[in-house]
Formats: C-alpha cells, sequence, structure tokens
C-alpha cells in the first residue's frame, strides 16, 4: 500500500514538468527598419564645394534643398539612391534648407530637414551702373526695353543672366539679347500692357559669377508702363497715324525722306522714341561745312525715332505735308502737329515706318522690334 501510494504521488508530481516543455503560442512582429539620414554640410560651408546627403537602411524618395534667397538648389541622386549631392557654386553668405524624404524596405518613412550657412564672400565689384529707360517719375511707352549696363564686364553670362529678373503686374514673355560682356536688353514679346508697374532685379550680392567673381549689391528699378501710343508712319500715303490704346487719336500729315541719296530714306521699320527737344540744330551727318549737300537748320519740337538723326519735327518750310516725301531723313509735320506729338510721346513708344525700301539695322537706336522673336531669344545667353 505504501509502495502504491508513492508511485501514484510520483506519477502525480511529474505533470506540471510535461506541461512547461510544450512550445508558446502567439504571434512575433519585427521592429521597424528606420532610415537615417546625414549631411555633411555644417555652417561656415565653403560655397564653391558641394554637399552631399545620405541614408542609411533606405533610399532617398525626395530632396529639396532652397535658400533665404528664395533659390532652390539642383543635384543629382546616386544611382541606387541612397546619397544626392549638390550641383553648382552656392551663394555666399546665405542659409540653406535641406528637406530630405527616406523609405526603408519595410516602407518606414524618415522625414528629414537640417539648415545650414555657406561663409561670406566680398564682392568684386561687379553690378549694375545704369539702366535705361528707367527714371523716377517717368513714364515710359508699350514698346520700351530694358537696357542695363553692369560696372565691368561679365565674367560668365550666363551666370550673370540667371540672377536677372524682371516681373509685371499684368504678366509678359521676354528674353534677354546681350549686346556686349557689359551691356544686356531685356525685350517682351509682344508690347507690354499698358498702365502696370514693371520691376527690374538684379540679384548679385554673394552670388557667384563666374571666374573668380562674386556679386556686390542688389539693385531694383521700377518702370512705369503709360498710355499704349503707336503710331504708323506710311511714306506712300504721307500719313501718320497715332493711336492712343488701340483708338485712331489724330492723323497727321507728314513728308517722309527723299531718297535723293540713299541716306536721306526714312528707314522701314518699328522705331521707338527715344529722347526729345523743343528745338534742335538739325546738321548733315558726315559732312563738312561748305561742302556740298552740308545743311544746319534749326527745327521745333523734335522727338528723336533712331540714332542715326531720325526725327518727328516741326518743318513749317516743307509744303509738301501729306503729298510728297522731301526730307533728308526725318518726318516732317506742321509746327502745330510736331508740337502735339512732342507733348504726348514717352519714351518707348513705337513709330513703325513703311513704304521705304531702306530697312533700318535693329541695333540702329532701339531698333529692337526689327528683330523676329526668334531672333532676339539667340541673344540670351540661357536660351540662344
Amino acid at each position: 500500500m505504501k509502495r502504491r501510494t508513492l508511485v501514484a504521488a510520483s506519477a502525480t508530481s511529474l505533470l506540471p514538468l510535461a506541461a512547461c516543455a510544450e512550445p508558446q503560442q502567439g504571434s512575433f512582429t519585427p521592429a521597424p527598419i528606420v532610415p537615417v539620414v546625414s549631411l555633411d554640410a555644417v555652417d561656415d560651408h565653403d560655397p564653391s564645394q558641394p554637399f552631399n546627403l545620405s541614408v542609411v537602411d533606405g533610399i532617398l524618395e525626395e530632396v529639396n534643398v532652397t535658400s533665404d534667397r528664395s533659390k532652390t538648389i539642383e543635384g543629382e541622386f546616386a544611382e541606387d539612391l541612397t546619397a544626392w549631392t549638390s550641383n553648382g557654386v552656392l551663394d555666399a553668405g546665405s542659409v540653406h534648407t535641406v528637406a530630405a524624404k527616406a523609405v526603408s524596405s519595410d516602407g518606414t518613412v524618415t522625414q528629414f530637414e537640417q539648415t545650414f550657412a555657406t561663409q561670406r564672400r566680398d564682392g568684386s565689384g561687379f553690378g549694375v551702373s545704369d539702366v535705361t529707360p528707367i527714371v523716377e517719375g517717368e513714364t515710359v511707352g508699350v514698346g520700351a526695353p530694358i537696357i542695363v549696363f553692369f560696372t565691368e564686364d561679365a565674367p560668365d553670362r550666363a551666370e550673370v543672366e540667371k540672377n536677372l529678373k524682371v516681373e509685371s503686374e499684368l504678366g509678359h514673355e521676354g528674353a534677354w539679347h546681350w549686346i556686349s560682356d557689359s551691356q544686356a536688353i531685356y525685350r517682351t514679346k509682344e508690347y507690354w500692357q499698358p498702365y502696370q508697374k514693371v520691376t527690374f532685379t538684379a540679384n548679385f550680392e554673394g552670388v557667384f559669377l563666374g571666374g573668380d567673381t562674386w556679386g556686390d549689391e542688389n539693385h531694383e528699378s521700377v518702370m512705369e508702363i503709360g498710355r499704349a501710343q503707336v503710331s504708323h508712319a506710311d511714306l506712300e500715303t504721307h500719313t501718320m497715324t497715332v493711336e492712343f490704346d488701340g483708338e485712331v487719336e489724330r492723323e497727321i500729315p507728314i513728308s517722309g525722306g527723299s531718297g535723293d541719296e540713299w541716306e536721306y530714306y526714312t528707314a522701314t521699320g518699328v522705331h521707338l522714341v527715344m529722347e526729345k527737344f523743343a528745338e534742335k540744330t538739325m546738321v548733315s551727318p558726315g559732312r563738312e561745312e561748305g561742302e556740298e549737300g552740308y545743311y544746319s537748320t534749326d527745327v521745333n519740337w523734335a522727338t528723336r525715332i533712331n540714332s542715326s538723326g531720325e526725327f518727328v519735327h516741326g518743318a513749317p518750310w516743307n509744303g509738301s505735308l501729306g503729298s510728297a516725301n522731301l526730307s533728308h531723313g526725318c518726318l516732317n509735320a506742321s509746327e502745330s502737329d510736331a508740337e502735339w506729338f512732342y507733348g504726348i510721346a514717352q519714351r518707348g513708344d513705337p513709330v513703325d515706318v513703311s513704304g521705304s525700301p531702306r530697312e533700318m539695322p535693329w541695333d540702329n537706336g532701339w531698333g529692337f522690334w526689327i528683330l523676329s522673336w526668334e531672333k532676339w531669344k539667340e541673344g540670351s545667353a540661357l536660351e540662344g
């Protein structure tokens, strides 16, 4: 009896041990794979050197880099998308914000954002010396260009042009055209919309402009576009039709260039009003006093429309106004009509001349509208 009881007790004591040996039940959740993003740029970064963004345990899906000067910095991804390297030279003395999105193989996302500042650079002296025809308080015409003169030759036209901006209140399409390394001209595809402000900005401060040149001060000029005053001078009908905002305001009897000599033809093409004089002495170009063909004539109400001496001016001696072309190349009008035109003329007003065999070169004065839009864009360092 005792033995059986002992055996029974022993069997009972083994049951809990058998139960502990069975496998546990339930599911296992692995830890997420978190991408780790790092940036090798710190404050006082050399703006001439690239910077790199890299990720461990993931790939880069997005990288956006902007500066405190509203610029976007471009760059390239590594083939395996684990790194990104900036392109080009950064602005000096500027704060850059790097924002990135990385994702791991299990879909875990890391959002990264960090800023760094670049070293400052002393300006080399390159900047804007003059902008024409922008003068405070002046209203200009719808054909007005923006003619920019720089303090020195541009070391790299493309780098300079990247930092030139023209904004208008009513919108436009335009392009730069380089005349020389120190002069660039902006023209629109179509005439400006009237009655608006146009702002030209050169963002040069701390900007790399090529060679060893860093920009000096920024520049801003505001141009006021006035009424759309467009004139059509027809040398065959001897009439100049002046339109205000698309409506005919006045038809002026004129007398154009006689053509007795080639230079006495009034040139065909779109001229722009450049300047005006209440009184001016007209002198024959290229001739000295006493030579055949020399003349010196005092005129009133002279409005210049190109550089080679074409004006709209009063000519009370010309008895062929409205009937024949007898001038040395200017558009003759009556004293009263010339005074009226002088009074309303704005720099940049188009005067479109037709009916002459002599074509005006596009670079005679402000003859920029003579070039087609495609030809004009060829003069851009970025679009040409």
